[in-house]
């Protein structure tokens, strides 16, 4: 897609394999999703179960477990046309500022960046699969590595 707000993939697919090691419980077909806040239709305070369709040509980021011999999270675009079309686990909407920040640190620890981003509301984190949907796919480590205790210490 000309003009992605997200830059070249191979770069966002460098930083999953440098942090492989988080998705490696995940089950094939787990996907996360990075939406642009602008144009997607979900804004900070409001409630998502009445939100309109996102604009036409938004683009999501993908991180979705590959199946087959080849077995890590694998980077990719697809069209978003809205929160309840996302077809993702996880959603991550991002603002302009957090998206600049992604994308500068993409060579170096991305992850915790990403961290502080939600942290500071830059990134708003949705959960699209119940707990243990995310726990039976594996979710745990990546989901600690952000700081996001949704899981819970008691298991």
């Amino acid at each position: 897609m000309a003009g992605s707000k997200f830059g070249d993939l191979e770069n966002w697919q460098a930083m999953l394999d440098r942090h492989g090691e988080l998705f490696t419980e995940m089950t094939p077909g787990s996907a996360v999703g990075v939406v642009p806040r602008a144009g997607s239709g979900i804004q900070p305070g409001k409630h998502v179960a009445s939100l309109e369709n996102a604009n036409n040509d938004n683009e999501m980021l993908v991180w979705q477990i590959r199946e087959g011999h080849e077995a890590g999270m694998l980077a990719s675009r697809r069209s978003y046309a809205g929160f309840k079309q996302a077809n993702v686990d996880l959603l991550f909407v991002a603002d302009d500022a957090a998206l600049a920040a992604l994308q500068e640190a993409l060579k170096a620890d991305t992850l915790s960046i990403m961290k502080r981003l939600i942290r500071k509301g830059n990134i708003m984190f949705y959960v699209m699969k119940t707990k243990y949907q995310l726990q039976d796919a594996g979710y745990e480590e990546f989901l600690d590595s952000l700081g996001l205790a949704f899981l819970g210490a008691c298991r």
